[in-house]
């Protein structure tokens, strides 16, 4: 029969005021000697055909079984050209120069050939997974949560988990998941169907003591974990009895944090309308482009005020040897005006001086 242990919990003490429900004194938990993970598959390096195969498939909405890889851009595209001209910019902000010339004249194959290796996702395909991530998982499922999982349970080393995770691009849910199991469901679709492509196979391997007599049974996490929650929910219960007897409300800062809660799901709710209804393109079109340090600050305008006066001497001095009337659609009066607005101690001098000179 499979061993068991027992795990004793002690009941923390309670108020004489007032007594909440007592925990158990002690709580039985069985538990079995061994536990299963998945076994560790051997990591290769990421080939840039998958990336160039996962991105192409991405902007064409099609399945990676879709894509033949023997065809090039332009025939997949079908004369789209600005399609074929958003691909290529994509390839070439994930592979910067690797880029060969023209390469939407060659195959999917070809061309991941020519461009060779990469040692992780580039600045074109990370944005658009964490992208998949953010808008169609639950908030509880991240990026991190999908890689601990691929490495946990299929044995997956980061580059393979790369792969994966491309493959999953092509496999985005139509709408956001409603729970973490709906995410661990989905990913698994994916792990299965990324194990069907390159032709590996995941195992479980039982990691067991090898002498379990003398290392005694192996308590199971999810055991452990119920009796942690257990041993929580009553720590909670006498922390509420003592906020009571204080007149502390516990519960200020839940309700505000709910509110903040309602007011983020609202915003992505209509984020999420947005990007059904017009697509990811017009959310990618519409961001800020703003960059501090492209900032220009033109402060010559002293300059251009001694250049004024240049002028308007010189066309001056013309009038009176000529005789001739300036063309110049301005009036001294508004001439004065601008001056003034931009003059300083040096424009001053440098007048005073034009007309000692002039007299």
């Amino acid at each position: 029969s499979t061993p068991t242990t027992s795990v004793v919990v002690a009941s923390a003490p309670a108020t004489q005021s007032e007594q909440p429900a007592a925990s158990p004194a002690q709580a039985q938990v069985s538990v079995g000697v061994s536990s299963s993970a998945g076994a560790a598959i051997d990591d290769v390096p990421l080939p840039a055909a998958d990336i160039v195969h996962a991105i192409v498939a991405f902007k064409l909405k099609q399945p990676l079984s879709g894509v033949s890889a023997q065809q090039s851009i332009k025939m997949l595209v079908g004369g789209k050209s600005t399609l074929q001209n958003e691909i290529v910019g994509d390839l070439q902000k994930e592979f910067g120069t690797r880029v060969p010339d023209k390469p939407e004249d060659m195959s999917l194959q070809e061309l991941g050939a020519a461009i060779g290796t990469s040692s992780s996702m580039g600045k074109c395909s990370q944005p658009l997974v964490a992208r998949v991530f953010g808008s169609k998982m639950p908030g509880g499922f991240t990026l991190s949560s999908a890689r601990a999982m691929l490495q946990t349970a299929y044995g997956l080393g980061s580059q393979r988990q790369d792969a994966l995770l491309l493959m999953a691009l092509t496999m985005e849910p139509a709408a956001r998941l409603g729970s973490d199991a709906d995410a661990g469901t989905w990913l698994a679709t994916v792990a299965q169907a990324y194990a069907a492509h390159t032709g590996i196979a995941y195992s479980a391997t039982q990691a067991s003591s090898a002498d379990g007599a003398s290392q005694g049974p192996t308590v199971s996490s999810a055991e452990l974990k119920k009796v942690r929650l257990r041993e929580i929910e009553h720590i909670q219960q006498q922390i509420a009895v003592l906020a009571r007897y204080a007149g502390i409300d516990l519960r200020s800062d839940g309700r505000t944090a709910e509110g903040y809660q309602t007011g983020a799901q609202q915003l992505q709710t209509s984020v999420d309308n947005i990007t059904a209804e017009f697509g990811d393109d017009l959310i990618a079109g519409v961001q800020p482009r703003f960059d501090a340090r492209k900032i220009r600050r033109f402060d010559s305008c002293w300059n251009w005020a001694r250049q004024d006066a240049y002028e308007w001497i010189q066309q001056t001095i013309a009038v009176c040897t000529t005789g001739v009337a300036s063309d110049v659609d301005v009036s001294d009066e508004a001439r004065l005006q601008q001056l003034q607005n931009r003059a300083d101690v040096q424009l001053v001098q440098m007048l005073a001086g034009t007309a000692k000179i002039l007299g």
